[in-house]
């Protein structure tokens, strides 16, 4: 039985009713899982007739989570940044992206420049879903031609977020 964006989207909103937390999100996480897996969602809204870029696919009008689908028409590197306040998940639909975590390595008092390490780096691969949570700072290449779905608890673009040139250090206002 396909699953379908109108399916995933009551779904989500019943389970982030239920709880808005930590657990709330892992259930939807699971739910986007199935989602980026389905075939017939994935002809409907990434097959190669999808314009580029971001799309708004959805935004909740109660509890204001957005869903957003990708497609990348040539590689990108985005800056190490953060989700502010609320979390992201990100849900590959086609290709990768290859996904960098970063520890901040300083005090934070400065306000132009950090210093950052790596925690970790993989490749999020068809199906799979990642979860990022407010102030975790981390970082995307996606290569051409690249499809992933982002679901967020807010519009992230409304909030305030750190972006960090991670080869130099500059916070980027």
């Amino acid at each position: 039985m396909a699953y379908t964006l109108e399916a995933f989207c009551n779904d989500a909103r019943s389970l982030l009713q239920a709880d808005s937390g930590a657990a709330g999100v892992e259930h939807v996480r699971k739910k986007m899982e199935i989602l980026a897996r389905d075939p017939g969602f994935v002809a409907e809204h990434f097959n190669n007739g999808v314009k580029y870029g971001p799309r708004r696919l959805f935004v909740d009008p109660v509890l204001g989570f957005e869903i957003l689908g990708y497609r990348a028409e040539k590689a990108r590197h985005s800056p190490a940044h953060d989700h502010g306040d609320s979390w992201a998940l990100y849900a590959q639909v086609h290709g990768y992206t290859e996904m960098t975590e970063y520890n901040r390595l300083d005090d934070g008092k400065d306000p132009d420049h950090a210093k950052l390490g790596i925690k970790a780096q993989y490749k999020l691969e068809q199906g799979q879903v990642g979860t990022y949570w407010g102030s975790q700072l981390h970082s995307t290449y996606t290569p051409v031609d690249c499809c992933y779905l982002r679901v967020t608890g807010t519009d992230l673009e409304k909030r305030p977020r750190v972006r960090i040139d991670q080869n130099t250090g500059k916070i980027m206002k």
